[in-house]
């Protein structure tokens, strides 16, 4: 006997859940390391400077030096969408390859995944063997670049030249991120030092947006949604530039979807849950800068 026409569409509508899961990114998430995270807490283990030092005499005595440690724990957080949906309204909808509740459901999880990472950019660390110590971003000594003023093209060298000058990225190779809001792009679009094919042949504009300035990548977050990623007050909006490395993520439990038909209470109705758990920590001080901007 052939499955009830509903039970079909609803298990059609859990595949296209899965398979979403795994084709939307974050716009953070593939931009840093990603760990699974298997215990209640998870610390990252960091070290501090290592140097060489010349032993040319002859029979040179042994001087080694106890290098310095740190750990960072990092809290993870259960993430969840919940809808419960009326058959009736949603049957084209659960038919459509590219339903726009199929969507909406990935979305929704990967925009709080970027929330909890940029939440921890700046968020005081737990530190010590017992995490009984308390790191906050000025305190580890974090940079804050001021461009209440304008993100000009002079702010862009200084975040730069903040990088440099903790040779954050010049041993290895680490990708640049700045985080703006759509208001600091259209800033960008007016530096003619960027824009301009008088002053370099990188194209740094894509398809109407500004992709990459003095070598570091942009992304942009919106600044009228309900709850934006870009936190704001006093018009004052706190953006970001972090290294590839400043910053790590650690997923307990990979997205599950559930799907429930005919769920208890309710009349022909459909219970839906993605479901995961997501934690984020600063790696150090030095690879994370806060840009301060003034929100119009």
């Amino acid at each position: 006997m052939a499955a009830p026409i509903d039970n079909v569409l609803i298990t059609q509508f859990s595949n296209l859940l899965h398979v979403e899961a795994q084709q939307t990114k974050s716009r953070l998430m593939g931009r840093f390391p990603s760990v699974p995270v298997t215990a209640d807490e998870w610390a990252y283990d960091g070290t501090g400077t290592v140097t060489a030092r010349t032993a040319n005499e002859r029979n040179p005595r042994i001087s080694p030096v106890n290098p310095d440690f740190s750990r960072r724990r990092m809290l993870r957080d259960r993430i969840v969408v919940e809808l419960i949906v009326d058959n009736r309204d949603v049957r084209g909808m659960f038919e459509n390859p590219s339903s726009k509740l199929v969507r909406d459901c990935m979305y929704a999880i990967y925009r709080k995944a970027d929330a909890i990472g940029i939440s921890a950019l700046f968020a005081d660390v737990s530190t010590g063997r017992r995490f009984d110590t308390t790191v906050t971003f000025a305190g580890g000594g974090g940079q804050t670049v001021n461009a209440t003023a304008g993100l000009t093209y002079a702010k862009l060298l200084e975040i730069r030249a903040n990088f440099r000058k903790n040779e954050v990225g010049t041993d290895m190779p680490e990708n640049i991120l700045i985080g703006i809001s759509e208001q600091e792009e259209t800033q960008l679009f007016n530096i003619t030092q960027l824009t301009s094919g008088d002053f370099s042949r990188n194209y740094v504009v894509d398809k109407g947006q500004v992709v990459q300035v003095l070598g570091m990548d942009l992304v942009t977050f919106g600044s009228n949604v309900d709850n934006p990623q870009l936190s704001v007050a006093a018009a004052v909006r706190d953006c970001f530039a972090a290294s590839s490395q400043g910053l790590i993520y650690g997923m307990s439990k990979e997205f599950g979807v559930k799907v429930i038909p005919d769920y208890p209470g309710y009349i022909e109705s459909t219970y839906i849950q993605v479901l995961g758990e997501i934690g984020a920590v600063r790696t150090d001080e030095d690879r994370i800068q806060k840009v301060t901007t003034t929100a119009s």
